[in-house]
């Protein structure tokens, strides 16, 4: 029945399909109010956490060189070179906040890049998959955090070996960088310190937010004792225990030589990257090295902001 014909049920009850009590609808404005209130928070808590989880991020394109010697560089060289054992040493420090070069100390000069070279195979790693699966989260964490060799000769000898090195050298643009004489040996891949700053620059400006959060929480989780049990808190991490961090360390024997190397992303008053690369005499103990290279980093924190 349509029109205004009225049913019996309509008779008995004229406004049972109409009327709503006052305070239940008032409940449901309330409800209802109080549901759009908690979608917006949430959408801007996954805002603020995505916001806050890129913190190592740089819009710098190009970075204007060093103006000149700083005091601080002739400290660190001193602290590094009274430790004796003729060490040969490089270093460098960005500034990702105003796209600068602040200091740099034979930055050109090639030295072998131990583990440091572990952030070429996970870069290289990266962009052959298209996914990120568990697998290769799980395999670029142990590799940066606890510095894992097994795991990063499997990705070399998967990788192509010194095919890694050529890829990335053109995929970067790094200038002094060269695989190891002998192919299996990938510690032995070579470096320079404005090298590793182009590799820290690709990561923090070019790299996808997902992929540069990975490895930066990678490294900034990096243990006090590697997977090898050496400790690995020498250069920056104790240099600067008053930064945060996040960094890819280097140890190990090249040839004739010893190899300790700090290079890292540093957040201290600005945002860094700091790169330290050295090698020695084969007479020379860790304990001396390390002591070393963490009081030549102390040294270097008078140019950062």
């Amino acid at each position: 029945m349509h029109g205004d014909v009225d049913s019996p049920t309509r008779k008995l009850f004229p406004k049972m399909a109409t009327w709503t009590p006052p305070q239940r609808q008032s409940r449901t404005r309330w409800v209802v109010s109080a549901g759009l209130v908690i979608v917006l928070l949430t959408a801007l808590v996954a805002v603020v956490r995505q916001a806050g989880s890129d913190e190592w991020h740089t819009r710098c394109a190009e970075f204007t060189p060093v103006a000149g010697e700083v005091r601080p560089l002739q400290t660190a060289r001193q602290a590094l070179l009274s430790a004796g054992h003729d060490p040969v040493l490089s270093m460098e420090i960005v500034d990702l906040d105003t796209c600068a070069t602040v200091l740099s100390w034979k930055s050109d000069l090639a030295q072998p890049a131990a583990s440091v070279v572990k952030l070429l195979i996970a870069l290289d790693l990266l962009q052959r998959t298209s996914t990120n699966s568990d697998e290769v989260e799980n395999d670029i964490t142990a590799m940066l955090t606890r510095s894992d060799d097994g795991v990063a000769s499997r990705l070399w000898q998967h990788g192509g070996g010194s095919e890694i090195i050529a890829r990335q050298v053109k995929a970067l643009g790094l200038r002094h960088t060269r695989p190891p004489a002998v192919a299996g040996q990938w510690g032995s891949t070579v470096l320079s310190a404005s090298d590793v700053s182009l590799v820290y620059r690709h990561i923090a400006g070019a790299l996808e937010a997902e992929d540069r959060e990975l490895l930066t929480s990678a490294m900034s989780e990096a243990p006090r004792a590697a997977a090898d049990g050496v400790d690995q808190y020498f250069g920056i991490p104790s240099g600067l225990p008053d930064a945060t961090w996040a960094v890819k360390q280097g140890w190990g024997s090249s040839g004739d030589r010893r190899v300790l190397n700090s290079t890292g992303f540093v957040k201290l008053g600005g945002t860094y990257v700091v790169t330290l690369l050295s090698s020695w005499r084969k007479d020379v103990d860790l304990a001396t090295m390390s002591a070393a290279l963490t009081k030549a980093v102390e040294a270097l924190r008078g140019t950062m902001r």
